[in-house]
């Protein structure tokens, strides 16, 4: 007969697991545990607050350290980082990368946060306690206020280039830079040719420009992906200009240009160059090309280009801006410590230049 008892079956308690046997989980939950039965006796026990601080002192103490020591760690590997990431950028190779994966990061952050405002500014603060100071001054402006135009000159000597226009910060138009380059008797620098030479050339198709504008949106800046839109029949009224950074890019696009007749053998080659293209394109508005200080030779292979040279400040107040068009085999050569250059390419002409930056350390 049944005793009126219900009976029910006793649990198997599960044996306790190994440390380490244990999820990180598990670990952490039972460190609690043993922390609150812990402080639940001490109360039980009659201990006071500050009794239980100097108990539990070498715990708090071993553990500050242990977290120390993981901040000393994180910094260390940090800073090494760091460190090796600055001197890999000392290599040009490196550094122009850098230069280029920052710019492509920034380009992609666009949507987040427009940057854009920004970039135009001398400081992203005001500092009360800045004197604004600018490489070029007011006594400089003397060089440039009597300018009207841009001279054209033809069988230039270098010393006459240095003494007469560069050493003055004077533009000049070398009518026959161009007379006795291979790429002018050829057809060779049209631009379905430049698109070619890029597609087909697997040193420029790994390299990315390290400044491109154009008014043709191909939802991607990688030059690579522009070439092929406007290698794609139809396509028609568009301007596109970019910098080659890169090391590769320039020593191929270098190939075909040569150092001009005017200059000395002891000015160094460029360092960065540049493509100009258009095809029956016209805008009132001038494109701005941001150069580098130095010497700058802008090539015209094809078609007809017009030039604005604009002061830079404080001369924009004293000083011109000079206008001329640039003609097929003619080159234009200044030093841009004074000026910004803008173009517009001429309507109805398909148009091409490749402008080239040096190194520029003649003082004499």
């Amino acid at each position: 007969m049944s005793s009126g008892k219900s009976t029910k079956p006793a649990r198997n308690k599960l044996p306790p697991k190994e440390p380490n046997e244990m999820t990180h989980g598990e670990k952490l939950k039972l460190i609690d545990d043993e922390l609150n039965a812990f402080y639940k006796y001490c109360q039980q026990a009659g201990f006071t607050e500050e009794e239980m601080d100097i108990i539990c002192q070498p715990l708090v103490a071993a553990m500050r350290r242990s977290w120390l020591q993981l901040v000393f760690q994180a910094t260390l590997v940090l800073v090494a980082l760091g460190t090796l990431c600055c001197l890999a950028a000392q290599l040009d190779f490196v550094g122009t990368h850098f230069s280029a994966i920052g710019r492509l990061f920034m380009i992609k952050m666009l949507p987040v946060w427009n940057w854009q405002p920004l970039y135009y500014e001398n400081c992203m603060m005001n500092n009360p306690f800045y004197n604004d100071y600018h490489p070029v001054t007011e006594e400089d402006c003397v060089a440039c206020e009597a300018l009207e135009t841009i001279d054209r000159q033809s069988d230039v000597r270098y010393r006459q280039l240095v003494d007469n226009y560069l050493n003055r910060d004077a533009p000049v138009i070398i009518t026959d830079a161009m007379s006795s380059w291979a790429a002018m008797n050829t057809d060779f620098f049209w631009f379905d040719n430049i698109t070619h030479l890029y597609l087909e050339n697997e040193r420029l198709m790994e390299t990315v420009p390290c400044a491109l504008t154009s008014n043709l949106r191909t939802g991607s800046s990688d030059l690579a992906a522009f070439l092929r839109r406007v290698h794609t029949p139809g396509v028609a009224k568009w301007f596109v200009h970019w910098q080659n950074c890169d090391i590769q890019a320039v020593k191929v696009l270098r190939k075909y240009y040569q150092r001009p007749y005017f200059l000395s053998s002891t000015v160094s080659p460029a360092h960065f160059n540049w493509v100009l293209m258009s095809s029956d394109y016209s805008s009132p508005n001038y494109k701005r090309v941001e150069l580098d200080s130095g010497l700058i030779a802008l090539a015209q292979f094809r078609g007809a280009t017009q030039l604005r040279l604009t002061p830079i400040n404080p001369c924009n107040s004293s000083c011109p801006e000079l206008i001329a068009d640039l003609h097929q085999g003619e080159m234009l050569v200044f030093t841009n410590l004074m000026w910004h250059l803008e173009y517009a390419p001429m309507r109805g002409l398909d148009n091409i230049a490749i402008l080239t930056e040096t190194v520029w350390e003649e003082d004499t």
